[in-house]
């Protein structure tokens, strides 16, 4: 792993913000704070990574497409933008940011671009929701900016202490160059150690960088600062804000805007540089299984709930106690297996990134696996979502078994597997608060 010092693109970085300082400390006193990203529990203990899209196409069509040299993104336009208006991430000009980006996570770790790529000081950078990429010419790729490590070398920790950023440690800011090795006893939590870990820890691609300092307390939560982002671990149980337990990721580019160091013209949402394309028929790649006969009974009436059956492998909705849609799903492996009980729609999330808390060779571990529709249902993280790694759904599906293209599989890491159509229907559906039985 590499184990450098605080990143070269610090200077160039310190440079923007220097640019805007005099703007950035006009709005440090009235901030209304920074979004967040939720590293929570999913199943049994694996940490997911929250995106939120802040505008959504209609169900049919697709949120965001292929474009000549890269890709278009509708999610993060707002929702007083003009239709089909966006931010297109590409490699054209020789500014490789479309591969890099892909290569570093894509929507599932550094979300949804807010900005146009944009130029300053003579170099080229583009805001993402969790992270900053400046261009590298001289490596030729890109890199997540070390946003925390500029406003320490300018002098500005105070601002980022009124974000609820924690201010660099005394020891770093009178050795600026500290490696790895002398930081890495700051990471003292093991939650916060864990997650750092996931996002890619002290290498010199992943989406943090160094550590900064200690986790500080601030208010409801345990925050501790990297050079490119921050943690925080929510401890206190408070009405609107995360579960006790969920480690959340301050979204840099969030930091950025606030703090006007995005030039404005960058920020507005430009116009689709190739139309959205048609959506694609529906063609399964395993034949569908029949809906079984024997349904589950509910009582009339009682307005919309979910049923979810672990002996038939299939979900249905339910209005005023009448069918009105259902499909097959698959449930937790045996080892892992969905809880049976009732339960209710606690949180809803699109789109949405699990990360496994199992190490590399562990028997239950998996890559990062994005989903776009995801709806939690329990204290300690089971998800309906859609899984679009799967290919088949319905009975047996949640035991091994070996599928039409030869790959073996087996069921969820305790999370209920939906179709996409199935998820997307159910993402209309169920609202908050929406009961969930899950039977045998």
């Amino acid at each position: 792993m590499p184990q450098g010092n605080v990143s070269s693109g610090a200077e160039g970085l310190a440079e923007l913000i220097r640019l805007s300082r005099r703007g950035l400390m006009a709005r440090a006193a009235g901030s209304a704070g920074l979004a967040l990203g939720a590293l929570g529990p999913h199943g049994l203990g694996a940490s997911t990574l929250l995106r939120t899209a802040f505008a959504q196409s209609s169900p049919a069509e697709p949120a965001d497409w292929d474009v000549p040299d890269g890709h278009f993104y509708t999610q993060t336009a707002g929702p007083d933008a003009p239709a089909e208006t966006g931010f297109v991430v590409s490699d054209a000009d020789g500014v490789g940011f479309w591969g890099d980006y892909q290569a570093l996570g894509g929507p599932g770790l550094l979300g949804y671009p807010i900005s146009s790529r944009y130029e300053t000081n003579g170099e080229t950078y583009q805001a993402f929701q969790s992270g900053l990429l400046r261009w590298d010419a001289a490596s030729g790729r890109a890199e997540v900016a070390p946003v925390f490590a500029g406003l320490a070398e300018l002098g500005l920790d105070d601002w980022a202490v009124s974000q609820g950023i924690p201010p660099a440690s005394p020891q770093l800011r009178e050795a600026p160059s500290l490696p790895f090795d002398a930081r890495s006893p700051w990471l003292t939590n093991p939650t916060l150690r864990d997650a750092y870990a996931s996002l890619g820890g002290a290498d010199t691609a992943g989406l943090l960088g160094l550590p900064m300092g200690e986790p500080e307390r601030a208010g409801p939560y345990l925050a501790q600062r990297f050079e490119r982002g921050a943690l925080q671990l929510w401890l206190d149980d408070l009405p609107e804000q995360p579960d006790p337990g969920t480690v959340s990721l301050v979204q840099v580019g969030d930091l950025l805007k606030t703090a006007g160091l995005i030039p404005g013209a960058a920020l507005v949402p430009q116009p689709a540089p190739a139309p959205r394309p048609a959506p694609p028929p529906a063609t399964p790649s395993e034949p569908p299984p029949a809906r079984p006969a024997a349904v589950p009974a509910v009582a009339p009436g009682g307005g919309r709930q979910v049923v979810v059956s672990l002996g038939q492998q299939w979900w249905y909705a339910y209005q005023d106690g009448a069918v009105v849609y259902s499909s097959p799903v698959t449930t937790g492996r045996p080892e892992l297996a969905t809880p049976m009980g009732r339960f209710t729609v606690l949180s809803r999330h699109s789109p949405f990134t699990f990360i496994s808390p199992w190490p590399v060779g562990n028997r239950f571990w998996y890559a990062p696996s994005p989903c776009t529709y995801a709806l939690r249902i329990t204290g300690n993280g089971v998800f309906l979502h859609d899984s679009p790694w799967r290919t088949a759904y319905g009975p047996g599906t949640n035991l091994p078994q070996n599928g039409s293209d030869g790959v073996a599989r087996t069921g969820s890491h305790g999370c209920i597997n939906l179709p996409f159509a199935a998820a997307q229907f159910l993402w209309g559906f169920a609202p908050i608060g929406t009961t969930v039985n899950v039977i045998a």
